[in-house]
């Protein structure tokens, strides 16, 4: 990586939106720039796991890969959840593979070093027969975990601010919208799975950030919700989409009458993380945008339900016609950005800050630049 792989902004990127202009192409395509992602956003940010519900019984483990660091979250025999990097200490060897259960202790498929659940190390053949060897100065590193609106989240930067104090307002946010988040858990039958998309983690999240598209991109979407009340707000570390305003007959799907008045709500958690809510049962998706390389990104999370059965026609469409429509949408735009035709474009709101302007973006965007530029300042 070079020592500054940043280009200055040819047009600025503005506090004030109706003068600011996007993100330069080439912060989406330089190699550079995606290795400074990795080490200033990814490495100090809170990454979404799994749902609480997942680790029912000690022992319920579930990992998850930061680029290069793999971890893993487990239940142990006292009911509290622990992270530690899934990386024996004995030769590296990883630990544990994508989820299950761990009956009784860890054990390293390598050489069978043993550790408990908690991360202490059990046993290791032959450590009796060194004098300088301390158990205790090898059990397994621990990571930073946090549980946020019930589901876990994990950072790598020790020293990173909590959940709680960066992004308390966005969970009472969600709390006072959704009365039934205590109920959700992840149905085994619906498991959503991991979704791939030719495109850069920021593409994908600026197509998620923005509903300036909507009306032109998802003609059922808005259908389902009237574009014309549909709102959007920024906030330090979040900003929250909704769609009030719903329509019982559209070509999405059907609403009852009862469910109309239950809208549309989404929310960004900087840097990756999306809770989503669309009208019908009481079903709420949690979504991570993983990036996988510069320019492959990979959409992925759990269906969170509070009802017994699940609103088949909305899971239809929302992975038959939606999730499709914003791929397609986010492949090209990531094509687009390789064209020297291209660089940097207006960021688009109307007066009144409505849903249907790009203010989110531009909130997003700054986020971007300042992690990036943050030791430059």
């Amino acid at each position: 990586m070079t020592e500054n792989p940043l280009p200055l902004l040819k047009k600025p990127l503005t506090e004030l939106v109706t003068e600011s202009w996007t993100l330069p192409s080439s912060w989406y395509t330089n190699a550079d720039i995606f290795e400074l992602e990795k080490q200033k956003i990814f490495q100090r940010s809170w990454q979404y796991v799994a749902h609480t519900t997942q680790f029912a019984e000690a022992g319920d483990y579930v990992t998850l890969s930061i680029f290069d660091q793999n971890v893993f979250v487990i239940k142990d025999k006292s009911g509290n959840l622990n992270a530690f990097y899934n990386v024996c200490r004995h030769r590296a060897h990883e630990l544990l593979t994508g989820s299950g259960n761990v009956k009784s202790v860890i054990v390293c498929p390598y050489h069978a070093w043993t550790y408990e659940q908690d991360g202490r190390l059990r046993g290791a053949r032959f450590s009796q027969d060194r004098e300088d060897f301390n158990r205790d100065d090898f059990g397994l590193r621990s990571v930073r975990l946090e549980i946020f609106c019930g589901c876990v989240f994990v950072n790598l930067d020790d020293n990173a601010i909590s959940l709680a104090d960066s992004a308390g307002d966005l969970e009472a946010d969600m709390r006072s919208r959704i009365p039934w988040l205590d109920e959700v858990s992840v149905p085994q039958a619906n498991q959503l799975g991991e979704t791939r998309i030719k495109a850069g983690w920021k593409v994908v999240v600026d197509n998620y950030v923005e509903c300036y598209h909507c009306d032109h991109a998802h003609p059922a979407f808005a259908e389902l919700i009237c574009m014309d009340a549909y709102k959007q707000d920024t906030f330090g570390l979040w900003s929250r989409q909704l769609g009030n305003d719903t329509r019982a007959e559209n070509s999405a799907y059907s609403l009852a009458d009862d469910e109309l008045g239950e809208g549309a709500s989404f929310w960004f958690l900087w840097p990756n993380t999306t809770f989503n809510v669309l009208p019908g049962s009481r079903e709420l998706s949690v979504f991570a945008v993983r990036p996988i390389s510069l320019d492959v990104t990979e959409f992925e999370g759990h269906s969170l339900t509070a009802d017994s059965i699940t609103n088949q026609a909305r899971t239809d469409y929302t992975a038959n016609v939606l999730v499709p429509e914003d791929i397609s949408l986010c492949e090209s735009v990531q094509r687009g950005l390789h064209s020297h035709g291209y660089e940097q474009g207006p960021i688009m709101t109307d007066a009144a800050r409505s849903g249907s302007g790009e203010h989110a973006l531009h909130h997003f965007h700054r986020l971007v630049h300042d992690a990036l530029t943050e030791d430059a300042r």
